[in-house]
């Protein structure tokens, strides 16, 4: 018995194909796959079909895990069947993919007001699409999945923030004290709003882990750090930031 790794056409989800049977039935959403049928539609003269830029898509992501090729495959599948919901939800599953390279890449640091966004429009152009042209029996499986991809982006995002203050920590000694609290509000409340602000928060967390790292136990940072940080920490707090217990 031959058994190889295979994935639903219509859920996405993994199979184990049995070589010497006709049919393979996903335990996701109990769709019945005819093996042969499937193979047979996958070239037609030598020509692309939709069916051969799908499985290429597919083996793009399951086995080389390569999701520019796959994106190419697919959106040439879409321009085939634009409401096809297997495309449509490939699109989605490799956007998602994109991004969580992006957010796991060392010394990128991202934030609410881009991340989230990129999140949503691949929610939107792919993801939603799909389930909306998706069998009854497989929209509860794509809303369950576009759930749990909010929720690990906005937690990841979050759980990264919460890491953020190196500077300020160090020099205060704690991530939860009242000039701390401030200057998280200042973060989120401005510098996170515009794009400007947000690289320069990408660029402060690149590069004070090493510099607390470096210099973080030495007098002279200590000193020249909080001396800089109370000015500020001062000034935002006459500007109206609250020093108040802030959960971010």
């Amino acid at each position: 018995m031959s058994l190889e790794n295979g994935k639903c056409p219509c859920c996405g989800g993994p199979l184990s194909l049995d070589g010497s049977k006709e049919k393979a039935v996903c335990k996701y959403c109990g769709n019945e796959i005819i093996i042969q049928q499937a193979v047979q539609k996958c070239v037609v003269d030598g020509i692309a079909t939709f069916d051969t830029l799908l499985l290429a898509a597919e083996q793009a992501v399951d086995y080389d895990k390569d999701y520019d090729l796959a994106r190419k495959k697919y959106k040439e599948a879409l321009n085939l069947k634009p409401n096809d919901y297997r495309v449509l939800w490939g699109l989605y599953l490799c956007e998602i993919a994109t991004l969580n390279t992006y957010l796991q890449s060392k010394g990128y640091v991202a934030m609410e007001g881009d991340m989230m966004q990129y999140v949503s429009d691949a929610t939107q152009k792919y993801g939603e699409r799909a389930k909306q042209f998706a069998p009854d029996d497989v929209k509860p499986y794509y809303f369950k999945v576009i759930n749990e991809n909010n929720a690990y982006f906005s937690n990841q995002i979050k759980s990264r923030k919460k890491k953020g203050c190196y500077v300020a920590t160090c020099v205060y000694g704690s991530y939860n004290c009242p000039p701390v609290w401030t200057l998280r509000r200042y973060r989120d409340e401005v510098l996170a709003k515009s794009k400007l602000g947000r690289a320069f928060i990408r660029f402060y967390y690149f590069v004070s882990p090493t510099a607390v790292r470096l210099f973080g136990n030495t007098s002279l940072f200590q000193k020249i750090s909080r001396k800089k940080l109370d000015k500020f920490v001062d000034k935002l707090n006459k500007k109206g930031f609250k020093n108040t217990p802030y959960d971010d």
